[in-house]
This record gives C-alpha cells, structure tokens and sequence, in this order.
C-alpha cells in the first residue's frame, strides 16, 4: 500500500512584498549606511559614529597643515548598495569658509585604495562618469551628489581640503535609488537544503535589484539655469544628438570654468571616441589640449591618448565668461579661439578608421583617427566644474545655422541626450555602463521574471529600442541594442546619439521579445514589436550566402563579448541563434495577437534551410566539434556550442560529442570552471575568460541535453563560488561579469560586479531544480518538473510570479520516497512531471486524496490549481 509521506521541510516561505515602480509597498526609503568601519587613514576622531542610525554621534577629520596626510576612513556595507551620496555635516572649520570632502566608492576592496575609487566610467553618455563624489561644504546639514552610484559595497570619505581645517560628519552613506526589499521576500523565492545555492539565488536576485531604474529616477548630469546656462561637474563630453552628419562648420559657445576647467568636442557621433579639447586652469596657468577619447582620465578598456597641448595662461581666468570658437573645415588644423584671438591650432589625424574599428585600433600621439564628420559636445574633465551657455554652431563656409541654443531650458538636455530617464529601465551592470543593453537580458530578464517580477524594466528597454528603430517590413534594417538613458522619445528618430546595430544584439533583442512575452502574455507589446521585428528578419535574409548561411562584417558582426575579437564571415553561433529566433518567431506570428500562420510556416521552413546548412557547413569533422567561423577554425568556443544543443540543431550522436567537449573547456582554470573558449583557440587568440553568461547558457543547454547532472552541478558550482566566497575582498553579495581563469574579476575594478550577464543561477535554480517553466505567454500553461538533481539538496521550495498570481512549489525526498506539493492560481493549465530518477525507483504513488495509483509519470493539476503527489520507493 502506497503511503502519503508528510513534509519535514523546515519553516515557511516569507510573505513577499509586490513592488511598485519605485519601492516594495511595504518597503520604507530609509539613508543605506555603513555596517563597519574597515579602517582611517591620519586624524580621524570616533570613525565608529559612521554607523549610528541617529544624528548626535559624530567623526571628525582635522588636517592641521597642508603637510598632513589627508584624513580618510573606509567603510563597509557589507553587501553591494545603490544611491545617492550624501553627507550629513554638522560641523566645519576652514580659513577659507568651506572644505571639500571627497566621497569615492568601489564595488571591490582593491578599489576603494585608489584615489578616486574604482572608476572613472566615461562610456555612457549622461552615465556617472565618475566613481567620486566631491563635496564643495559651506554650511552644516545634509550634503547630496548630483548622480546616483549604482553598486558599491566601500565607500572612502576624505577630507581633500589643505590644512588647517576640519570637518565633523555624523552621517555618510547612500539615498537609495532602488528597491532593497529582502531577497527572500521577493514576489519570486527559491529556497533548498543546501543554503550556500539558497544564497546564490539571492545574489542574482539582488543584481537585478540593483540594475533596475524606475522612471524618472536618474538626474540628468547638467543642472539648468535661467540666466547662467548649463551646469556640468566632473562629467564627460555629451553631443548634440542630431549632429552626426555634420562635416565643416564653425563652433562656439560661452564658457565659464568655475573650478579646474571645462571641456568640448567636435565631430563627435554614434558614442564613438572623438576630437576632444580639454582647458585646464590652475595656479600654475591654464593649458588647453587635444585629446583622442572620451575623458581626461582613463578607465581600462577606454584610454585617452593626449595628442598635443599650448599654453594659454593669459586668455583665461576662473569664474569669468569666455566665447570659446572652434573652426573644423576638411583635413585641415583645427583653429581655437577664445574672446576672438586664435589661441591654438591642432591637426587633425590620418586613420581612416570608423564605426566599432575605432575601438579596436592602436592610437598614439602622432597616429590617431580622422573623423570627417560628426557633432559638438561639451563637459567637464575631472574635478573640474564649469557652466555654458549660448551655443551657435554655423556651416562652412555657407554661414547657415546648423544648431543654436541658450543652453538655459530643459529643452537643452534632451538636446544633447542627457535628461531624465522617460522609462524604467534595466541596465546590464549598475556601477559601470549605466546603459539599457537589450542582449544582457537574454540571462537577466529570466532571472527578472523569476525574482522581482518587474517585467515593467524589460519592457521600458523594449520599447525604448524600439522607438529608435527605423526598421519595418517594407524597410529592412537591424534593431538598436539599446538607448541612452537620458532619450527623449518625443523627438525625432533620426539622431546621431549611440547606439548598436549588429546582427547579433538584433537576434537577441528579437528572443528577449520572445521571451517576455512567453512569462507575461503582453501581446501588446508584441504588436508594437512585429513590424520591427520583420524588417529585421527581412535584413537578416540579405546577409544569407550561397550555402544558406548568414554572414556578417564589420559593424554588422559585432556582440558583447568584444575582447575575444568580432566573429566576422560565418559565425556558426550567429547561425545557431538565427535558427532559434526563426522558430520564437514562427510561435509569436501564430499566436492570436499576430494571426500570420503563413509567415509562421515560412519561418519554420526557413529556419530547417538553415539548421541544416549549420550541420553541413559549420561542423568540422577533423576536429569533432562546430567551427567558430568559416575562417576561424581552430578552438572549440562554449557558447556556440550551447546555442546548437538549445537550438536543437544538432542530432543525438552530435550531442553526445559535443558534451564530451565541454569538458575541454575546463582544464585549464583555477577549480576546473569552464572557460569560453578552449587554451588552443587561435586567429586571435582569446584571453583565458571565465563567462558567466556563457556559463548560463552552457548550463541551459546541458540540461537540454540530458548531460548527467553531477556535471551539469560542477559548472554551476564552479563558475559562481568565487563570487559566493564571503572572504574574498571582491565580494558584493552579486554576480559578477566575468573572471579570470584564476578565479578574480577580469580587467580588475572595471569588471561590472553587478552584472545581468552573471545572474543565471536565480533562473536555472528556478526553472530546473524548482521546476517551474511556461509552456505558453503568461503561464497560460505551464510545467513543473524539477529536471536537475544537485548533489545534497534533499528539498526545494519556492514561488514563481505569474500575471495571474503565484505558483508555489514544495518538493522532498527521503530514503523512502518523494513528494512534491503545488498550489497554482485557477485557470491556469499546469502539468507536473515526476523527475526519471524518482520514477525509476517507484513502488507506488499517492495522488491528491491519498488513493494509490500506479498512473503516469505526468500528472494534470486540479481545476483548483493544487496537486499532492507522493512517490513510495
């Protein structure tokens, strides 16, 4: 007789708090501050004060003569946090009247060494280009910066001024910009018997919290004023956004350094690196340079080269209104002047180079790039504050006006790309690009769906790409891969402001589509979406070869992972994607929003064309495995591999091989983790990376595929327990974006911590061990087959959010048999498959009521939406 086995699953799960736009309902703003004080640095008083909650304790930091060692203290937060800034003064004491404290911040302990934390950032245009807030104090009370710091666990407070002086601060920490609900109250939960994987959900939980921008919640970098223009502090260069095609004309404005300098650009376009003019006013004199970049300061992929430099000192003075011209004609020097007097002039370059080869090309102070054309763009370098005003920007030599502005409205800032944000958006890393990417929720945005349940981020990045697109049936063409933060979606489409059109973010904004739809059912959207969606498929089949195979170049063939080189001709993962956004495409053109069954049968017919020409073209028999590219033969690459298995591209004996594979790809790390390529990949040469991204899919696919679970468990492990070591000085409580073969954040403090390419455990964790899974848009129907048996875990349980409610889902097993427990919303169509490993082992099993039945392995949830099935060993 089959026995009904009780649950001895400890505890319960926590009520979960459903988010709003902006904070949990039961979510209280309250300052983040600090949990310990790591250490000081020269006279600091009572550093402990730093983590009162109250305003009476207090530090203070006294520098009694320039000589001294400027006073600092580090802190702890424990955990990764965003916000903004702030410092609570009540006390300072200054010759002059005022102090300057810097606030820098660092995601990693190694970072918050350094002077300025670990940043710059000058990529995003309207991003937080710097990693340090610097605090100009004149009064006591609260203090706030003017950008919002997306991830950082360290925070160093410095008193920067000379001596004497001294500064006495009783509170220093963050203004919360995003939710910081409990993971574990999230409208999504996991939980199982082993709590380090328990923890690892909720560090993918968390990263997506962090990443997550409600609507109008990012300040433009620019303060505007009436009667003074625009205000700019420490922050890169921002074009005018419909400039791009400009090529000889004359620029001026007025400028007023208030502190260290100001900064313009000239033909500057697409978010590529331009001409930039850095003036520099101190002590010493004023120095006007050209630089070839995006900042004065480097960050690690993103170097500035100082290509020349003229004295200027007499022709500028601090707080003094200046016009500032710049004459760009042809190839020839440019010519600066100031109040009418030529002060310089700077050559121009000789690389013909354009698009993302500018990325990649070397460039030194006598070799740097012409760029024929493109925008103004004005800033400030760092440390430096400065205020313009009055632009006028005229054609050569026909005079007529390209572009004029007071620079006093708000008008100005979606000008030039930079007010505030009109959608909530998802980033793709909270301390770095600041930027809506589309491909980083191919990992992200299930975690999303999983966790926090806000599907309205996936949307806004969505909608925003959209709303630049130019692509439609009759107009083929690709698919932006995002948009900066600060658009305005009013204006017109045609602006010269970044962006990313390549096939392969096309591809995967086109399957994030797919895929929000599939966990939501917002058919809505995929109205918007189709039209695009078709002109993108339409400009894919003009790429199609011969052999039935895209093949893309230059811009066309670019993808994330940029530091293993742009997989230009034939890329077998390009194809393999092409084949999977084919067959999504096929599900969404016969669904009842789109009702296109024979675009759908064409799709399908396309997509095996296609599948096929994989198989015949792409496999390399000599070498067992899929070619990266047609040229590019050598090296076995994971992610391409995974896309295969998840396309179901290849046959069974072709799976098994290429399982067989995998294992090639972890030789050669700290803990046998899977790097992306194999160590003899060549033409060129990766580095020895550690994707968790491709780390994700590569899991998906294994799990797929059948591969036994004991590997499939030592990926997961592998890959993510340097980030779960709570010892390590990189530590967050994050995922982060990708590492070294040693085990260490790749490229140091500009790696992203924070990053939605890493989070893929919450979603396999979720979706395979839990079990829960759509099998149609909004969960409509859906399954729960807990498929990936990890080692030690004798029980899971969780919540899946769905738009009708949530679907919980308790499951244990013990010597002597396994249950498992659902509690659905009604009308809903779910199924529950009993796991092979449990069924094999069967000696009867109770269903619902307690009657033993033999049955099958696949049981229907009740119309009420429960089901309680107990399998007897």
């Amino acid at each position: 007789m089959a026995k009904h086995l009780g649950f001895t699953i400890p505890g319960a799960l926590p009520k979960p708090v459903y988010q709003n736009q902006v904070f949990g309902r039961d979510e209280i703003p309250a300052h983040l501050l600090p949990i310990t004080i790591h250490s000081t640095t020269g006279q600091v008083s009572t550093p402990d004060a730093l983590l009162a909650a109250n305003l009476t304790d207090t530090v203070t930091l006294t520098r009694t003569s320039a000589s001294d060692p400027a006073p600092s203290i580090i802190a702890d937060f424990g955990v990764a946090v965003a916000g903004i800034p702030f410092i609570h003064v009540s006390a300072l004491d200054s010759p002059s009247g005022s102090v300057v404290v810097d606030f820098a911040v660092s995601e990693g302990y190694p970072g918050i060494k350094l002077q300025d934390g670990d940043g710059p950032y000058p990529f995003s245009a309207g991003a937080d280009t710097s990693r340090k807030a610097r605090f100009r104090v004149r009064h006591a009370g609260f203090h706030d910066a003017k950008y919002i710091q997306g991830s950082q666990r360290w925070m160093k407070i410095t008193l920067a001024s000379p001596g004497p002086s001294s500064v006495t601060i009783s509170r220093a920490g963050f203004i919360p910009a995003t939710s910081n609900v409990p993971v574990n109250r999230l409208p999504g939960q996991f939980e199982c018997s082993d709590a380090s994987l328990t923890e690892l959900w909720g560090y993918g939980a968390r990263t997506i919290q962090l990443n997550c921008a409600p609507a109008r919640t990012i300040p433009s970098p620019w303060q505007i004023s009436e009667d003074m223009g625009v205000l700019v502090d420490s922050q890169r260069c921002n074009a005018y956004g419909w400039g791009g095609a400009w090529s000889d004309y004359e620029a001026e404005f007025d400028g007023l350094a208030i502190e260290g300098g100001l900064a313009w650009t000239v033909r500057a376009g697409g978010g590529m690196p331009s001409v930039l003019f850095q003036l520099t006013v101190t002590e010493k004199g004023t120095v006007l340079e050209m630089w070839w970049g995006y900042y004065n300061k480097p960050q690690t992929t993103l170097v500035p080269v100082l290509i020349s430099s003229v004295d200027i000192s007499t022709q500028v003075e601090l707080n003094k209104w200046h016009r500032f011209k710049t004459r760009c004609v042809g190839d020839k020097p440019f010519v600066i002047t100031i109040d009418n007097v030529e002060v310089a002039t700077f050559r121009q370059g000789n690389i013909k180079a354009s698009g993302l080869a500018l990325l990649g090309i070397s460039v030194d102070s006598s070799n740097f790039p012409h760029v024929p054309t493109g925008s103004v763009g004005i800033g400030a370098g760092a440390d430096q504050v400065c205020r313009f005003k009055d632009m006028l920007v005229r054609s050569v030599p026909s005079q007529d006006i390209l572009y004029t502005s007071g620079l006093n409205t708000f008008a100005a800032l979606s000008d030039f790309g930079v007010g505030w944000n009109q959608f909530p958006f998802i980033f793709d890393g909270a301390k770095r690009d600041r930027y809506p990417w589309t491909a980083d929720i191919i990992v992200g945005g299930k975690t999303l769906y999983y966790s926090t349940a806000g599907t309205e981020y996936v949307r806004g990045n969505i909608v925003a790409s959209m709303l630049r697109c130019k692509a439609s049936k009759e107009t083929p063409g690709l698919l932006p891969g995002g948009a900066p933060p600060g658009t305005d979606f009013n204006r017109a489409r045609d602006d010269s402001m970044f962006t990313i059109l390549s096939v392969n973010y096309s591809l995967y904004l086109i399957l994030v589509v797919y895929e929000y739809w599939t966990f939501t059912g917002d058919d809505n959207l995929l109205d918007l979406c189709w039209d695009k969606i078709e002109g993108c498929l339409a400009y894919c089949r003009k790429l199609v070869n011969q052999d039935g195979l895209i093949s893309a170049a230059g811009m066309d063939a670019g993808d994330y992972d940029y530091y293993n080189g742009i997989q230009e001709g034939v890329s077998t993962k390009r194809n393999a994607i092409y084949v999977a956004v084919l067959r999504a495409c096929a599900k969404m053109a016969a669904s009842e929003a789109i009702a296109d069954t024979y675009t759908a049968t064409s799709l399908l017919s396309i997509a095996d064309v296609t599948a096929k020409a994989v198989l015949e073209k792409c496999y390399n028999p000599k070498n067992g495995y899929f070619n990266i590219t047609d040229s590019r033969t050598t090296g076995f690459q994971q992610e391409t591999h995974a896309w295969l298995l998840l396309a179901d591209i290849v046959p069974f004996e072709l799976k098994t091989q290429i399982l067989a594979h995998f294992s090639s790809l972890c030789t050669a790390s700290h803990n046998s983790a899977p790097l992306s390529f194999s160590p003899d990949t060549t033409n060129p040469t990766p580095p020895p990376v550690i994707s968790p991204t491709m780390s994700a899919i590569h899991i998906d696919s294994a799990v797929y595929a059948k591969e036994k679970h004991s590997i499939v468990e030592n990926h997961l492990r592998r890959v993510w327990e340097p980030m779960m070591d709570k010892s390590n000085e990189h530590f967050t409580g994050t995922t982060w974006e990708f590492m070294t073969a040693e085990g260490k954040p790749f490229k140091g403090d500009f790696c992203s911590y924070a990053q939605l390419f890493s989070c893929g455990p919450t979603w396999l964790l979720s979706a395979h061990v839990l079990g829960v899974e759509p099998l149609a848009p909004g969960f409509s129907k859906y399954r729960v087959w807990p498929k990936l048996r990890l080692s030690g875990i004798t029980w899971a349980r969780g919540r899946v959010p769905t738009p009708r409610g949530s679907i919980l889902v308790a499951w244990e097993e013990t010597s002597v048999g396994w249950r498992l427990s659902i509690q659905a919303p009604r009308g809903l169509d779910g199924v529950v498959v009993v796991p092979d490993e449990i069924w094999s082992r069967k000696t009867g099993m109770v269903v619902g009521d307690g009657s033993s039945t033999q049955g099958s392995k696949e049981l229907a949830v009740g119309v009420d939406g429960t089901l309680d099935v107990t399998v007897n060993f």
